[in-house]
């Protein structure tokens, strides 16, 4: 039950407050009080005041409207009856019968009907009593968020108490589809209060083909402001019954974390399984952090067979780190250890762990007042990991010193001089015997310059009254010896470096236009494209992603781009054109449209000449109200085959609400079932 609620009680509590401010205007029930009526009278001798005829009783910004009202000074017991209506704001609550002892304060209100238009609850009592300022007991009840008199949905409780400080607990619910019961609850509790309660939170139901049926039900406990737990029971026809657990906590200056972890017994393979995962952010100061990141499992398998989305069942490693970090004005200290399970190898003994890295960081120092030589440095001690191989420590220092200029007004550049050292220490298999490799020294040489351009057009084309065009050509030399590191480990691709003399070149065109919009005015970019390519005069080249033959001087043509073709439609395009094969080595366009009232299109391609090609769509749309539709997929060109499918649909009413959505992956087909009520089950 969510917190509209809230205003339901508090409201009532409101509206039967009378014994705390109540005076008259014509009759002298106590303070602050007005009550009017056609017909005010009182027996000589008697202490009952009679009202009747258009009743109108306010007090505190509130409204009691009746036909008929007594009051008796000697029992303090005010009585309104017949057409019984109290008005808050937007809200009302409506009766036959309303009593209020003003001086205990104990009020009852019969054949009650309260209405909330903020989240449109319906709510009604056949005697509603309210003892004092935190209890209630309400008769014969009846609850929905629906419009009436035919609601699509309702509950219905014998008896309902309500504590305004934590549950309301009812015997005896019913709940009701179109007026057709089709639930029966022998009891219920639910929280009443804004604050977060403990308690059963509604199921989730689902369909996999390698799991079967399967119902989740979640429980949620409150241990403090700033802690709670949730834990969910897994049921699972094909594999059995899970648990799951999420404990979260937030602390002083923004710390947070939470830890979980699921564990089943696979009924299917005969054995335990499980996961295991932890995220915390410690912040000691604005300066200084600590982060860790857990995520294990008790099998390799176990993310492809349990996980829910791409990212899950095809993850490639589980990794695991702790993160110290402590920074000045110039420079920062890191500690890293990580631990990665390799999830495609047939073992993880041979996987290279860094447990720790420690680093040191040098970023943009001014070294001189007089001239302005800035200094940067890079420094880490890696101590390599694994169960077989070749283990060891790693060494490595790359300083750098530049000396900015401006050539001319449109003309900056940079010369910059480094030096990278790195030296090991390794630890063979069987011996364990540690000796000192002689490592390399290799210099860093360089310079950069650039020439930014622009200007601005007037012009009239619809609503575009001006058009900044920017020009940025930019050419950069890079020098680094050629170095024969075949004798020393080799942990990652830090252990070689690329001798290279290398030229490299780009140009960038940006567009961007001024719209008028009535009165105002709004600026947009329409338009970034970028050449870039390299020369290489000397040495080899590491090019990941095109893998360019190193036997052949020029580099790929690279051509990046984001064009907005309108406000609400962006094409993007990534491409590496080979001008020795007269072909595209790699490709990635994009098309992306939002038309800003729920119709969202996304469209993408990747290709990578003999590597990979698949492409990737994405689909939603509220066009067809109440539902909305969605569709993802991804479909691999080199595998002729969808890598997955998601279909999602929701239907939504004023007061309910139901989603659905059906995943369809290689080997595995899961649907799911989602019911909101609005005002209980939703957000």
């Amino acid at each position: 039950m969510r917190h509209h609620l809230v205003s339901i009680f508090a409201l009532f509590i409101l509206l039967c407050s009378a014994s705390i401010s109540m005076g008259a205007e014509q009759l002298p029930l106590s303070e602050n009080i007005s009550i009017k009526a056609d017909s005010l009278t009182q027996d000589t001798g008697s202490t009952h005041f009679v009202a009747s005829g258009k009743v109108v009783i306010t007090w505190n910004g509130m409204q009691l409207n009746a036909d008929n009202a007594k009051y008796d000074t000697e029992t303090k017991q005010l009585v309104a009856t017949d057409n019984v209506i109290m008005v808050k704001g937007d809200d009302v609550l409506t009766g036959t019968r309303f009593t209020v002892n003003i001086e205990t304060g104990r009020t009852e209100l019969e054949q009650g009907s309260l209405e909330v238009r903020k989240g449109n609850i319906h709510f009604t009592g056949e005697k509603i009593v309210r003892d004092n300022d935190r209890s209630l007991q309400l008769t014969k009840t009846e609850l929905t968020t629906c419009d009436l008199p035919n609601p699509s949905w309702k509950f219905s409780a014998d008896k309902l108490d309500v504590n305004l400080l934590g549950y309301a607990t009812g015997r005896n619910i019913l709940f009701y589809v179109k007026g057709v019961p089709v639930l029966y609850l022998p009891w219920i509790a639910f929280p009443v209060v804004k604050d977060r309660k403990s308690g059963l939170l509604f199921p989730r139901f689902g369909y996999s083909s390698t799991r079967g049926a399967q119902v989740i039900i979640p429980a949620y406990l409150v241990i403090a402001p700033n802690q709670d737990l949730q834990l969910d029971l897994d049921l699972q026809t094909k594999r059995g019954a899970g648990t799951g657990i999420q404990y979260r906590y937030a602390r002083k200056r923004g710390s947070e974390g939470n830890v979980g972890g699921y564990l089943i017994y696979d009924v299917k393979e005969y054995r335990w399984r499980g996961q295991f995962v932890e995220k915390h952010t410690e912040i000691f100061s604005d300066s200084m952090n600590l982060r860790s990141r857990i995520n294990m499992t008790t099998d390799r398998l176990f993310s492809s067979d349990f996980g829910e989305k791409s990212g899950d069942y095809n993850r490639q490693t589980n990794e695991s780190t702790l993160n110290f970090l402590k920074t000045w004005d110039n420079f920062a200290f890191t500690t890293l250890a990580r631990y990665s399970d390799d999830l495609y190898a047939n073992s993880n003994r041979q996987t290279v762990q860094k447990l720790p890295e420690i680093g040191l960081a040098a970023v943009r120092k001014r070294l001189f007042t007089a001239v302005p030589v800035y200094f940067d440095l890079d420094s880490t001690v890696v101590n390599f990991y694994r169960e077989t191989g070749v283990t060891g420590q790693r060494y490595s220092a790359f300083s750098r010193l530049t000396l900015p200029v401006n050539l001319a007004t449109y003309l900056n550049g940079s010369f910059f001089a480094g030096i990278r050292m790195q030296a090991y220490t390794t630890e063979r298999d069987q011996q364990k015997i540690a000796h000192l490799n002689d490592g390399f020294i290799a210099p860093d040489l360089g310079a950069r310059f650039s020439t930014p351009l622009q200007k601005v057009y007037d012009v009239k084309i619809g609503n575009l009254e001006k058009l900044r065009h920017e020009i940025v050509t930019e050419v950069s030399y890079n020098y680094t010896p050629q170095r024969d590191l075949s004798r020393l480990p080799l942990y990652d691709n830090d252990d070689r470096i690329t001798g290279q003399s290398l030229i490299s070149w780009s140009l960038t065109n940006r567009l961007g236009g001024r719209f008028r919009q009535g009165e105002n005015a709004e600026y947009r970019d329409l338009l970034r494209l970028t050449f870039s390519q390299g020369y290489t005069l000397s040495g080899g080249r590491r090019n990941l992603l095109t893998m360019v033959d190193d036997g052949r001087s020029l580099d790929d043509l690279n051509l990046e781009s984001d064009a907005w073709l309108h406000k609400n439609v962006r094409l993007t395009f990534d491409s590496r054109y080979s001008l020795h094969d007269n072909r595209i080595t790699s490709a990635a366009p994009g098309l992306e449209v939002d038309d800003k009232r729920g119709t969202t299109v996304g469209i993408n391609y990747r290709m990578s000449h003999q590597f990979v090609e698949y492409g990737e769509m994405r689909f939603s749309t509220r066009y067809l109200n109440p539902w909305t539709i969605g569709y993802t997929s991804r479909y691999s060109f080199d595998r002729s085959g969808f890598l997955e499918a998601v279909y999602s649909a929701e239907y939504v009413q004023k007061c309910w609400s139901v989603s659905f959505l059906f995943r369809d992956r290689p080997g595995n087909k899961t649907g799911t079932v989602n019911f909101n009520l609005a005002g209980l089950t939703g957000n």
